[in-house]
């Protein structure tokens, strides 16, 4: 059964989940391009097989997902733009500022976190946590379910999954 909690050469034994059973290891992320938190849920300190394959198969997809997932998110913050440079007045250059380039875009967010879901091993459901310029309380999160983005707000998209 050990073998089963191995991943990435990281013998998952060796760590301990929180209060709520998630375990939380480094990973370097090759999407988002820095390292962040992984977070594995688990029942009763038992990561699930299907768990570990996704973390896997995310990590062979994830060069490939970039593009997309990027491309989507500039779109998302463009279309938010105007209400968000309303609602912050004259601060609205610093926290939302028009931008015309993705690569502009990665200087308002910071990766923090992936999250492994726990709910249905036939969805292959991953979050992605930021922490981002233009809501600094409820942070960014997107969504994805098989391998395509789903869905782009807070992050309390990403954990529920």
């Amino acid at each position: 059964m050990q073998a089963l909690n191995v991943i990435m050469n990281i013998d998952l034994s060796k760590h301990k989940p929180d209060e709520y059973g998630t375990y939380t290891l480094p990973l370097y992320s090759v999407l988002l391009e820095a390292e962040v938190a992984l977070k594995i849920p688990s029942e009763n300190g038992q990561v699930e097989k299907w768990q570990l394959q996704i973390v896997q198969k995310f990590l062979q997809k994830e060069e490939q997902l970039k593009d997309e997932v990027f491309q989507l998110l500039f779109e998302y913050y463009q279309e938010g733009l105007p209400d968000l440079r309303t609602q912050f007045g004259s601060s609205a250059d610093e926290m939302a500022p028009i931008i015309d380039h993705i690569d502009q875009l990665k200087s308002l967010i910071t990766p923090t976190g992936i999250c492994i879901g726990e709910l249905d091993p036939s969805e292959e459901a991953v979050g992605l946590l930021f922490e981002c310029s233009w809501e600094p309380e409820h942070g960014l999160g997107i969504l994805l379910n098989n391998w395509t983005v789903e869905e782009i707000g807070h992050q309390d998209l990403a954990f529920t999954i």
